[in-house]
């Protein structure tokens, strides 16, 4: 009769040595190329965040000096009741104004593009001063200064008018 405490032990560093499967050339390949395409688009994911910013900064250009430039005289006589930042109409009651968290192509306190409740908002780019700014600062005879940005009001029907967000800024 054999008992338990008669059997031989086995060696378990070369058990686990037997147990444990060798890298094949083609797992080893598998798991190099998943690592590249990690940091790849990892990498891309940092590059894309980098260049919407910019693309952002360089889509939304406010004039901003006050005393020069196309804007310098127009609204020296203005105050914030009559207030005008140019040719456009306004939206005086902010409409047409991005109010919200600035994202999907909106900045807070620029013309948005987007719906409103019965018409449309799109931003006007490149209108202000030979096509180069999206905005431009007028600084009222009250001392505020507003940033007045360009756009499109559209109807439902599909007509369209430029109008002018004013924003103090």
């Amino acid at each position: 009769m054999m008992r338990f405490e008669d059997l031989p032990e086995a060696d378990t560093g070369r058990l686990r040595d037997r147990l444990r499967q060798r890298p094949s050339r083609r797992g080893f390949l598998a798991r190099v190329l998943g690592a590249g395409t990690a940091v790849g688009v990892g990498s891309l994911a940092l590059v894309n965040r980098g260049g919407s910013q910019v693309a952002q900064a360089a889509y939304f250009l406010d004039y901003t000096d006050t005393s020069t430039g196309p804007c310098a005289t127009y609204a020296r006589d203005h105050t914030e009741n009559g207030i005008q930042c140019g040719p456009s109409p306004m939206c005086r009651d902010g409409s047409c104004c991005w109010k919200y968290r600035s994202g999907a192509g909106n900045v807070v306190g620029w013309h948005k593009n987007g719906p409103g409740a019965d018409r449309y908002y799109t931003h006007r780019p490149d209108d202000c001063w030979g096509g180069v700014y999206d905005s431009w600062h007028w600084k009222f005879s009250d001392g505020r200064t507003y940033r007045c940005s360009d756009g499109w009001t559209c109807s439902g029907s599909g007509s369209c008018v430029a109008t002018i967000c004013p924003w103090a800024v």
